[in-house]
């Protein structure tokens, strides 16, 4: 029986390439890659000939059936799955043949390389734990506000089109002009650009950012903008009511909510003593 064999390509500068992952380039027969372009195209860059390989499109949209058939072949024969660059797992299609493969009892390697938010937060200057990286914001400027004012305490990653960066980051400067902000382009290239500033000074400063290439950007809150929701604040009152103390109940909302327990300490510790009032 083969493996699935997820494969980091370099997410610019080919000298990132690990010696693992060019020893399977070479040698592998059977590849499922995002763009059968790019991927080609990689190959003849690194001077590596097509010929005796099966090459075969994975795709965010790829349908069951095509993933059942990608699970068949790596039952005979190792299977290696590569993006256009990077993970093929990180915003990218390889998820659900992962998925498959357990499912199947296929066994699943990773060949490690370059990964674009770890490289990001290396190089933000940001707290690096704790941090979460959220893959690539929704289209919706409503959508995107949600988001930016539920976060809680840590760092934050996003992906974010060149053609909508601007936007939301007009957007976070206004929603969130507090919090730590790092924007980093073309990772690993040679126009790689790295910015920090607080996000509301993004308005004074984004005229010396080319808005082309790939977009990675990082804040750090110190704590979530929004305080307890009104339905929440009254379930707590009644916490209390029965006899918890604010010490003891924000431990438990700390873990639920991903918030610092002090944070809520100090609120629930406000709000116990306006009732009292």
């Amino acid at each position: 029986m083969g493996k699935i064999i997820l494969l980091n390509t370099p997410i610019g500068n080919l000298g990132d390439l690990t010696t693992r992952v060019s020893d399977a380039l070479k040698n592998g027969t059977q590849f499922a890659v995002e763009d059968t372009r790019v991927f080609k195209d990689l190959l003849s860059h690194l001077g590596i000939s097509l010929i005796g390989k099966r090459i075969v499109s994975l795709h965010d949209q790829s349908e069951s059936g095509q993933v059942n058939k990608l699970i068949e072949m790596a039952r005979h024969e190792d299977l290696y799955v590569a993006s256009e660059a990077g993970s093929p797992i990180v915003s990218d299609p390889a998820y659900p043949l992962v998925v498959a493969a357990y499912e199947n009892d296929i066994k699943v390697e990773a060949y490690s390389g370059v990964s674009s938010p770890i490289m990001a937060l290396e190089l933000s200057g940001l707290p690096p734990i704790p941090f979460q990286f959220h893959g690539f914001l929704p289209r919706e400027s409503g959508k995107r506000a949600k988001i930016f004012a539920e976060v809680g305490y840590g760092t934050h990653i996003f992906f974010e089109a060149p053609t909508r960066v601007e936007e939301t980051l007009d957007e976070l400067a206004e929603l969130r002009p507090e919090v730590e902000l790092a924007i980093v382009r073309e990772l690993s290239k040679k126009f790689e650009q790295v910015m920090k500033l607080k996000a509301g000074e993004w308005p004074q400063k984004k005229k010396d950012i080319n808005f082309k290439g790939e977009f990675v950007f990082l804040f750090h809150s110190k704590e979530s903008k929004s305080g307890l929701s009104g339905e929440l604040k009254t379930l707590a009152q009644e916490i209390m009511d029965s006899g918890a103390t604010p010490k003891q109940l924000s431990k438990l909302l700390g873990v639920i909510l991903d918030r610092p327990t002090k944070e809520i300490y100090t609120e629930l510790n406000r709000q116990k003593k306006g009732t009292q009032e």
